[in-house]
């Protein structure tokens, strides 16, 4: 009996989701921790925004679409999967072009506009194609967890992220070089683009699928991500606000010190998105059936996430401090201080994703996703300015948690007035509470005995 019951959670989907996060996580740590002892300052600097932009780049490239692919899955308009995939792929060929021309136009203003360390035509570009090849693959994934083949996501998952750690690590160790970094998984992406196209449909069978274009489907698709758009624009602004003012404020050595410790607390952050993996399907299949009545239906796993990204934070800041001296070159400088501060906005960030599952469920509730990262945005930029400026590299971690809080709770109040009930409200309170008291003790007996 006993045996069974472990045996039947080893093999659950949430299992499965953290084990395969935490070995690509791993993957993803371990490659800056390992680039800071092959590469200089500045070149190491240069690939923690490489990567920065890497990720920000995604939803916009895609234009989201991944949502709206996930939310008509199990619709009428997800009978037939692999057209949905093309259709899908049509709509991140649209973010392609569109952001590919803003490129273009921003590089003949200033090829370093956005940062001094990047240039727009060639570096930027080599990005947008990086991410869009990736696209494929993403996509890949997301309909295995749709459809709840946990051993087909677990291995695609584990091959492509293990094949992209070694050829980014091999380019860094043998050119010395961040940019070298960028082609080589370009290369990458675009292997895999090709093995992924002709495992589903055939690469002659993709070829002539793509050029068929279905309007009704795509309308109702690019309908979706145009109201996520601007959800994913202002995520990306306030994602890299901390990183354009540390790196036009502050020295570069700081901008490594900084993405160095952000990476390191972003480990918290592994266990949420795994949960989530895993809870968004059974609220999305919930809610299919009983509408909001799924919200109770599902409040004991709600609370369970909660409380497990509450252990794991306390987990993080005690052990991970130990962790940072013996991987990262004695060139990088570590902050407890600025390492916790992180850690808890990764942890507030548990609340935000709970927020907007909800306003996920629907269609026209899905646009309201936007305007918590537009109330992040409007208090991170002065605010970010303000404290960078006074306290350096801890004013940005702090700027960045006093946001991540206020959006949660503009998202609290739209979920409320749609659901007319105050969802999560004392459990929030709460976690907020508890999660700050806990960081605060431990930053004060860190000051008194200095054990980091």
């Amino acid at each position: 009996m006993i045996y069974n019951k472990i045996r039947g959670l080893l093999i659950s989907p949430v299992v499965i989701y953290l084990l395969a996060d935490i070995i690509v996580k791993c993957m993803q740590f371990l490659l800056m921790p390992a680039a800071s002892h092959f590469l200089s300052i500045p070149e190491y600097a240069q690939l923690t925004i490489f990567l920065a932009l890497l990720t920000a780049l995604v939803p916009m490239v895609s234009l989201s679409s991944e949502s709206a692919y996930a939310i008509f899955y199990n619709q009428e308009l997800g009978l037939n999967k692999k057209r949905l995939f093309i259709d899908s792929v049509h709509v991140a060929t649209t973010g392609l072009i569109i952001f590919s021309f803003v490129n273009i136009l921003l590089s003949l203003i200033d090829d370093n506009l956005l940062f001094s360390v990047v240039s727009l035509k060639y570096q930027m570009t080599k990005m947008l194609l990086i991410v869009f090849f990736e696209y494929f693959m993403n996509l890949y994934l997301l309909s295995n967890r749709l459809n709840f083949d946990k051993v087909g996501y677990f291995c695609w998952f584990i091959l492509f992220f293990a094949v992209k750690f070694f050829v980014g690590l091999g380019a860094i160790y043998l050119f010395e070089s961040s940019d070298a970094y960028l082609n080589s998984i370009l290369l990458l992406n675009f292997t895999f683009f090709i093995i992924i196209v002709s495992r589903v449909f055939g690469l002659v069978g993709f070829f002539g699928e793509v050029f068929l274009f279905n309007r009704d489907s795509y309308v109702r698709l690019i309908k979706y991500s145009t109201i996520i758009l601007p959800v994913s624009i202002f995520s990306v602004i306030n994602s890299m606000i901390d990183k354009i003012y540390i790196t036009s404020l502050l020295p570069l050595k700081e901008l490594a010190n900084y993405t160095s410790v952000f990476l390191l607390a972003g480990a918290i952050q592994v266990v949420i998105l795994a949960m989530n993996k895993s809870y968004m399907p059974s609220l999305l299949k919930l809610y299919s059936l009983h509408g909001y009545l799924s919200l109770d239906k599902i409040k004991n796993r709600t609370k369970s996430l909660m409380l497990v990204s509450y252990l794991f934070f306390i987990f993080c800041i005690i052990i991970l401090p130990f962790v940072f001296k013996y991987i990262y070159s004695d060139k990088i400088e570590f902050s407890y201080n600025v390492f916790v501060v992180l850690s808890l906005s990764f942890l507030f960030n548990t609340l935000y994703i709970l927020y907007t599952n909800v306003l996920s469920l629907e269609e026209q509730t899905a646009k309201y996703k936007m305007f918590g990262f537009i109330s992040a945005t409007i208090l991170n930029v002065p605010l970010s300015y303000i404290l960078t400026l006074k306290f350096g590299i801890l004013g940005a971690a702090l700027s960045t948690m006093l946001s991540c809080i206020f959006a949660a709770s503009i998202l609290y109040s739209l979920v409320n007035r749609r659901v007319k009930r105050h969802y999560l409200l004392k459990d929030s309170l709460i976690f907020v509470f508890v999660a700050s008291t806990t960081a605060i003790f431990f930053v004060v007996l860190n000051t008194q005995i200095k054990i980091f």
